[in-house]
């Protein structure tokens, strides 16, 4: 346990040092959450309502989505990928202890970094500025954070998935870029899944792609928490098991490319 504690350290700190990058990202942020902000503030001026979300519902996905965009999207999404493609990925598995375990727990590492200076900064701010309907408690608090950390988890174990295609093919990136436009979309990222057609919604509602980015939206919003958070933590233990097969299947089969 001291060693992945260790890595979830060293994870923290590796992130942490990339100032630029992260004065960078919080003005993206900034920037694409103004932008959204305003096309919202623009569908509400007519109608009190959208799909059952009010203007207040509205502007706090905008903000706890563009809070955590590094986290689900992460910069270093094709590093486990190259790691492989190069050979490198082969010191992972002689290491004491599990390999997947100790990626988790640097990764998570890292992604409590971008949580403490991308995602609490943003949602501050745009608190202070913009009527959101953030957890005004200490409970609605624990239980937001909560779910942003299982987001974390779950963001992980797609990254893992996609970069494992390196295990089996060169052009591992290919079938990322297919899926990606899909993933934007379903994910609820563009916008709100509630805006989704009845049928499409309730297909999305019962994917991994709901904990990914809406969960904490509707934790935030003041939804169903404990069911919000239970859905997470029940993908998160499916996505573990598919991560857990892919792994030893591809251990059986690992290619050095190059050599």
């Amino acid at each position: 346990m001291r060693s992945y504690l260790a890595l979830l350290g060293a994870g923290f700190r590796r992130q942490t040092t990339y100032r630029l990058a992260l004065a960078a990202g919080l003005v993206t942020n900034a920037f694409f959450g103004v932008v959204r902000t305003a096309v919202f503030f623009a569908l509400y001026r007519e109608r009190d309502q959208v799909a059952g979300l009010d203007v207040t519902d509205a502007l706090t996905y905008v903000w706890v989505l563009e809070g955590i965009f590094a986290v689900v999207w992460a910069p270093w999404v094709w590093e486990m990928a190259e790691a492989i493609r190069s050979g490198e990925f082969l010191v992972e598995l002689l290491r004491p202890g599990d390999p997947y375990l100790r990626l988790l727990a640097f990764d998570l590492g890292r992604t409590t970094s971008v949580l403490v200076t991308r995602t609490l900064p943003t949602l501050v701010v745009a608190g202070l500025v913009l009527d959101l309907r953030l957890p005004a408690t200490l409970g609605g608090l624990a239980w937001l954070t909560a779910s942003l950390v299982l987001a974390a988890v779950v963001s992980f174990q797609f990254r893992f998935l996609f970069g494992s295609a390196a295990f089996w093919t060169p052009d591992y990136r290919s079938m990322f870029m297919l899926l990606f436009p899909v993933l934007w979309l379903a994910s609820g990222f563009v916008i709100p899944v509630g805006f989704f057609p009845a049928g499409l919604r309730a297909l999305v509602d019962w994917s991994p792609l709901i904990p990914l980015l809406m969960a904490p939206v509707r934790v935030a919003t003041g939804g169903p928490a404990a069911l919000a958070v239970a859905g997470q933590a029940a993908w998160i233990l499916v996505l573990w098991l598919a991560g857990r097969l892919v792994l030893a299947a591809a251990g059986r089969r690992l290619v050095v490319h190059g050599g």
